[in-house]
């Protein structure tokens, strides 16, 4: 009978860390997930600053080519 309860405790202390290791994965899963995001964001942003400012430089330089092929 004592042999049934300590494996019965010791099962249910397995089970039980195997879920606080779950629920510790899943929150820095999350917490991850919402950091990416956030850096994913920032670099969209940059990026369609950085694609306006090209576009930009573009125009600017077929005006200039215009202007050369003028003289």
């Amino acid at each position: 009978m004592d042999t049934i309860v300590i494996i019965s405790i010791i099962i249910s202390c397995i089970v039980a860390m195997v879920i606080l290791a779950l629920v510790i994965m899943l929150f820095f899963y999350h917490w991850r997930n919402k950091e990416l995001l956030i850096n994913f964001t920032a670099y969209i942003r940059e990026n369609i600053i950085l694609k306006d400012e090209l576009a930009k430089l573009h125009y600017k330089n077929k005006e200039l080519n215009n202007q050369l092929n003028k003289v």
